[in-house]
Formats: structure tokens, C-alpha cells, sequence
């Protein structure tokens, strides 16, 4: 008998790269400048033809908008309507707000909270450390599923299916000398990370920069974001790596319970 999944697959799969190459071009576009085909294309890695499909296909769906006198694109303001509906389930922000002033007031450390997204991670909320020597709050930026603390964090919860795509969509590319971007040692890290209730990067995403994080839990259990605390990799000594894991473990063990009351 024909497993009518796997009968399925390909399509499936050529509809999931088609929407990725979609996402790539909108995200290339996320300054909100015009952006000429040319550059779309070096920014996404796509051939010119297919960039060219995609895009007006974004502009006809009303996605995007095009300056017909330059052949140039920018986003459009429909993704301003999209943004306030996004904003209105986000009830997680109040929630979690308090809980992480008070783990960047007791660490002194930068504290991120990361929401996911079809292709990686998005820092929601930063708040900047009061140590002299701190890394700066990353508000609005991407998160590397792979490279990430934060990233790691939703990923290792994440179907075994959402993982496989993240590693075949692209190259996992290699931020640092230290980024891990072979698919097995990620999947160990992620091991790990369920094992332990938080996971670490040291240096893989930025050198001299360190993170660790932990997931927040839904009340259906399933992983709605992470929080990471981040700052220079000189102070995150495997003693500190540990009381800040398990620090984090229990605050956002108190989000979750908020979030299900």
C-alpha cells in the first residue's frame, strides 16, 4: 500500500520553499527603503527570474509595492495591519515584563525575550544590563534558530518535521569560528537542552558575546517563547552559566504559571 504522506511530500516541500524564498524577500526589504531587484536577489541568494517572480507576485498579493519609474520595491503597508493584530495576542509581553526586570535588576546582564517565527527566532523585549561592560539589547532583531541561545531554546522543543525543515531550508551558517552548523551535534545541543531546562552558546552567534536560555511554556504546554540572559563571555564562567540556568528555570517556570492563570 502507498503511504499517501510521502506521496505528498514533494509538493509539500516545494510549497514550504516557495514561501521561505517569499519570507527571504520580505525580510530583505525590512528596512522599509526601496530596494532595487538586483540587490534583492544578492540579499536572498536567488537568481534574478525567480526574485523577479516572487516579488511582483508579493506586490500583487499586496504585500509589496512597486516604484514603477525605478523598478524598485519596498514593503507595503499592509504588514502595518499584520503588526497590530500580532500585537493583540501578545498578552505575553505584560505578563512577562515583570519577571524580567527582575532577572536583569538580580544578574545585572542583558535579558532578551524571543518569540518563534517560520524561520527563526524574534527578540520581542530587551533589556539592557547595568554592568558596565554589557552587550546591548537586540529589541526587533532576528535570532538564529541554530546559533542562538534563545533560537536553541524553541528549537529544541519544536517536531522533529519544523526541526528538519530549519536545517534543509539553508546552510546553517557559521556566524563565528564556534557556531555549531552540523545537524547532528545541533541535535545533541537540543538534547540537552531538554535535559537540562535551559541551554547555552558561548561566542557562536557573536565573538565576546555569551547567552543562555530557557524556554516559557503555554498552558496547552507547548513552547511559546524563551528568555535569554546575555552579556560578555569573559564573565560566564561555568559557575555562573549554572546559577543563571537555574535561575532562569525557576522565573520562567513562574511566566508559565502566570500565563495559565
Amino acid at each position: 500500500m502507498v503511504d499517501a504522506t510521502r506521496q505528498q511530500s514533494p509538493s509539500v516541500e516545494a510549497r514550504i520553499q516557495s514561501v521561505a524564498r517569499a519570507k527571504a524577500l520580505l525580510d530583505a526589504m525590512i528596512e522599509g527603503d526601496w530596494v532595487s531587484l538586483r540587490v534583492l536577489a544578492a540579499r536572498t541568494g536567488l537568481v534574478k527570474t525567480t526574485a523577479f517572480n516572487l516579488i511582483n507576485a508579493l506586490v500583487e498579493t499586496g504585500l509589496a509595492e512597486r516604484d514603477i519609474q525605478t523598478g524598485s520595491y519596498r514593503l507595503s503597508l499592509q504588514h502595518v495591519v499584520y503588526g497590530r493584530a500580532v500585537e493583540r495576542r501578545l498578552d505575553i509581553l505584560a505578563i512577562a515584563r515583570p519577571h524580567l526586570i527582575s532577572l536583569c535588576a538580580e544578574t545585572r546582564e542583558t535579558i532578551n525575550l524571543a518569540l518563534p517565527c517560520p524561520a527563526d527566532a524574534t527578540i520581542v523585549e530587551s533589556l539592557e544590563g547595568s554592568q558596565n561592560l554589557r552587550v546591548s539589547s537586540y529589541s526587533g532583531t532576528r535570532a538564529p534558530y541554530h546559533s542562538t541561545a534563545c533560537g536553541r531554546a524553541l528549537l529544541a522543543y519544536q517536531t522533529d518535521h519544523f526541526r528538519r525543515f530549519i536545517y534543509a531550508v539553508g546552510p546553517l551558517l557559521k556566524l563565528t569560528p564556534n557556531t555549531i552548523t552540523d545537524p547532528e551535534e545541533l541535535e545533541a545541543a537540543l538534547v540537552r537542552c531538554r535535559t537540562d531546562g535551559w541551554t547555552v552558546e558561548m561566542e557562536e552567534n557573536e565573538l565576546g558575546s555569551a547567552c543562555i536560555a530557557a524556554p516559557i511554556f503555554g498552558p496547552s504546554g507547548d513552547v511559546i517563547a524563551s528568555v535569554s540572559i546575555a552579556g560578555p563571555a569573559a564573565r560566564f564562567d561555568p559557575k555562573t552559566v549554572q546559577r543563571f540556568g537555574t535561575l532562569l528555570v525557576a522565573n520562567l517556570a513562574r511566566i508559565s504559571h502566570d500565563l495559565a492563570h
